[in-house]
């Protein structure tokens, strides 16, 4: 019978490619990994792995067995959570990894209504953007990841992963209530001063995209990932910048606009497939769901 620890550990040399990499993502030695490796190749009795100098890489029985694993895994994960959901508590540890805006808004909220409900679960969340997130979520070390995706980006699609879709958020123009940048809108950037996110981030190409599109190179002045930071150089008079319609409700003391085209992010959960149907996992997303739901109608109030 094949080994799941074993299974795993070949996941991990799948998606990272060296046994220096799996061992440091896993927490143990490179012996240890070289060593639970060779034992897989004899539960398995075909030869999985092969040298090419230094380097390690799969046979083409290795890749076959790699590609089966996600079923594998997915497929004994998906036995767990059934068990668990049949109990009647909800209960255990719960690791979320989230990006700043939805620690600002949503997962405050629906935390603590989880805490009331079922006091039980305890849920533990780490701020990461969504690129770590995602690693997180795929070297298991998380239970869920939040994440968001821009018009530029490709959607997720990965068979290892199960998304579920929060809402659509339009983005919107910020601008200083007073002064020269006031009610400027986005064929007037040129040359402005922008707060915004860095451009390896999916906002930050996001908004250098459509500044490409509107004919003209942004001028980032201020880069931070911080949204508050970024409208407090806003209310400052110092800068414009692009906020979701989630985070209005926060945004005091600016002139907010929508964008041509009404663009939107897409809000979503992740989570391991075989998971979702874990019950604390179930409980989650429905709590997040539904302040959602409260947020967005609660911001969308707001001028």
């Amino acid at each position: 019978m094949l080994n799941l620890n074993r299974l795993h550990i070949l996941q991990e040399f799948h998606r990272l490619g060296t046994i220096t990499a799996v061992a440091e993502s896993m927490n143990y030695s490179r012996s240890a990994i070289s060593q639970q490796m060779s034992l897989l190749e004899k539960e398995m009795g075909v030869k999985l792995f092969e040298k090419s100098g230094r380097n390690l890489y799969f046979t083409e029985q290795g890749e076959v067995l790699a590609k089966e694993t996600h079923a594998i895994v997915a497929a004994v994960d998906h036995a767990r959570a059934a068990v668990l959901d049949s109990l009647s508590e909800v209960s255990g540890t719960l690791k979320v990894a989230s990006f700043q805006s939805l620690l600002f808004t949503l997962a405050p909220t629906a935390i603590a209504r989880l805490n009331e409900e079922y006091p039980h679960l305890q849920v533990e969340i780490s701020q990461l953007e969504i690129n770590s997130a995602l690693e997180e979520l795929r070297a298991r070390r998380v239970d869920v990841a939040l994440g968001e995706e821009y018009p530029v980006d490709v959607p997720l699609v990965d068979p290892s992963i199960h998304r579920e879709i929060l809402f659509e958020d339009p983005m919107l123009l910020v601008t200083p209530a007073n002064g020269p940048y006031s009610g400027l809108k986005l064929s007037e950037l040129r040359d402005i001063p922008i707060a915004i996110d860095p451009p390896n981030l999916p906002a930050g190409e996001w908004v250098h995209r459509l500044c490409r599109r509107a004919g003209f190179e942004p001028r980032v002045t201020y880069e931070t990932i911080d949204p508050m930071l970024q409208a407090h150089l806003v209310r400052s008079g110092l800068a414009v910048t692009f906020s979701p319609t989630l985070l209005t409700p926060m945004l005091e003391g600016v002139h907010i606009q929508p964008l041509p085209g009404n663009p939107t992010r897409t809000l979503y959960t992740a989570v391991r497939e075989g998971r979702q149907g874990h019950p604390a996992i179930k409980a989650f997303r429905r709590a997040l769901s539904h302040v959602a739901k409260e947020s967005y109608l609660e911001a969308r109030l707001v001028e």
